[in-house]
């Protein structure tokens, strides 16, 4: 081989996993658009890949319920999982829209960042934020997933699902780690309770040192539980303002339930009577 010679490397291969992840989103991909029922060898034709991986990707997607199989036709259409995707996503673009008068209403009332969050799996997501006018201020991040069990609007988001589910997803989130103490175990629990009866949830630094964030449930036209907050530096946001500030919150969150077609929890309610 002459000196000047090039070798070219072949380039790197991307790990399995994500091939075979784009490969089931190909599969389901197809589905956008397609006039009714697709078979397993209109699918592999479509993606010209063998007619065992389809089946395989169809097995995977059926098993977590974005599609589902007609005996019948033999064939494959979406499920009740891709509804709840669609779901999910209009539900976002409406909240950011309808939320954004009263986040701002928050934010220039307390004077610190609101925002909105939501659950996605054992996760919180923060989808909005209207951020504090302070150089020194909480900035959330959009599109994140974060610890359940943790934060204000973490708990909130727990606290008032159904009995049965939030141990689910609280086991869920603990899982992730760190691991608690049982007396720990215990406070969180006291917590969420507590949560759950007053209507509101205040928090110091679980998550990020030297913050501090309340939040409050909000529910939608289809009684899904949202988390609105307020947060900011735990020097000028002190308990004593959050506490303060707990009344404007809850009415906020009662009105924006109202106008998302939602009905307030009556613990929610109560709490916003017994307000100081």
């Amino acid at each position: 081989m002459a000196a000047t010679d090039v070798i070219e490397k072949p380039e790197p291969r991307r790990p399995l996993t994500s091939e075979v992840a784009e490969r089931a989103l190909d599969v389901l991909i197809c589905f956008i658009g397609a006039d009714g029922e697709l078979g397993v060898s209109e699918i592999a034709r479509r993606l010209n890949i063998d007619k065992s991986s389809v089946h395989r990707f169809l097995v995977a997607l059926k098993r977590k319920g974005f599609v589902v199989d007609n005996p019948r036709t033999r064939r494959y259409g979406l499920g009740y999982r891709a509804l709840e995707l669609s779901r999910a996503l209009t539900l976002q673009m409406n909240l950011e829209q309808q939320a954004f008068p009263y986040l701002r209403e928050l934010r220039d009332a307390i004077g610190e960042t609101a925002g909105l969050s939501v659950r996605v799996g054992n996760k919180r997501v923060h989808v909005a934020q209207i951020e504090s006018t302070h150089e020194i201020r909480r900035t959330i991040h959009i599109g994140l997933p974060l610890p359940l069990h943790l934060g204000a609007n973490g708990k909130v988001l727990l606290a008032f699902l159904p009995p049965e589910q939030r141990e689910s997803l609280l086991a869920l989130s603990l899982a992730d780690g760190p691991t608690l103490t049982p007396e720990a175990f215990d406070a969180l629990h006291r917590e969420l309770d507590t949560t759950a009866r007053d209507g509101y949830s205040i928090t110091e630094g679980e998550r990020v040192p030297g913050s501090r964030s309340m939040a409050a449930p909000v529910w939608t036209w289809q009684q899904d539980v949202i988390a609105i907050l307020v947060s900011g530096p735990e020097g000028r946001f002190s308990r004593r303002v959050a506490v303060a500030a707990a009344p404007l919150l809850l009415d906020v969150a009662r009105r924006l339930t109202r106008q998302l077609g939602g009905q307030p929890a009556s613990s929610q309610a109560s709490a916003l009577r017994a307000a100081p």
